[in-house]
């Protein structure tokens, strides 16, 4: 199938000599035949942008930077290779680790400041750098609302997510605080600061953590210290990472276990 879609890429560029939007659209009409798994558009997009790189000069490289899956279904692969490597290891945190990530809350890197606002969230990456905040519950000061990457494809509403209760952050801090630490990351793609997210966590935190294992730590996290419902730990990182009712999602993060 690669080959043929290759074959009909050149045929139409050689052939048709589409300007650069007529050529993204066919492109991207390419990725998506015959339905194919998120990971194999992904994987179609960089062969197609090779292609053109290496046969057709003519397209400049600030368009080829703009060939390229959706940044959400790039996120939800990178994502979904985490939860099963994570699914093959079984990863131990202490409170040494926990004390480390809060005491990023002030540093002088936003990239450990991030680490921070996202441990104590558990949400994703992409919802850490652009996801829109609501109204600050009032009731609540624990308590923040967000329109989750996952949840808003079909409607607009705000999810609500509690921040770690003994984190020392409330609401109109979080909100404070991520509003200027993006800021401060302004121009840093999503894909760069995924990578250099990973980089510092594995260098100044431990080797096997990457961003992903900081939102399984968050639920696991607070699975051992505010499950006062005595919930399994399935049905309460489920409840508290927003999954979908009767999703069995939290079982990929229940493979982290947390000691004092």
């Amino acid at each position: 199938m690669s080959k043929k879609l290759i074959t009909n890429l050149h045929k139409f560029i050689t052939e048709e000599k589409p300007n650069e939007k007529e050529l993204l659209e066919r492109i991207k009409e390419l990725a998506s035949t015959n339905d194919p798994a998120d990971r194999t558009i992904t994987t179609r997009f960089s062969m197609f942008k090779k292609h053109v790189r290496e046969i057709h000069p003519q397209y400049n490289d600030d368009f080829l930077k703009t060939i390229a899956p959706p940044r959400e279904l790039t996120l939800k692969v990178i994502g979904d290779n985490q939860v099963k490597r994570n699914a093959k290891k079984l990863v131990e945190f202490d409170k040494g680790i926990v004390d480390k990530l809060i005491s990023w809350r002030a540093d002088a890197s936003p990239f450990k400041r991030m680490a921070f606002l996202q441990f104590v969230s558990g949400r994703r990456v992409n919802e850490m750098l652009d996801g829109v905040i609501g109204g600050l519950p009032r009731k609540n000061e624990r308590s923040v609302k967000m329109k989750l990457s996952k949840k808003n494809k079909d409607d607009d509403k705000f999810y609500t997510f509690e921040l770690i209760k003994d984190a020392g952050i409330n609401n109109k801090e979080f909100r404070k605080e991520i509003m200027s630490t993006r800021k401060a990351l302004t121009g840093v793609e999503i894909g760069a600061f995924t990578q250099r997210m990973n980089k510092l966590l594995k260098r100044d935190l431990r080797s096997d953590l990457s961003s992903h294992d900081l939102r399984s730590m968050y639920g696991v996290y607070r699975f051992n210290k505010e499950n006062d419902e005595k919930l399994n730990i399935t049905g309460y990182i489920g409840k508290i990472l927003n999954h979908a009712e009767g999703s069995d999602s939290g079982i990929a993060y229940s493979n982290f276990t947390y000691t004092d």
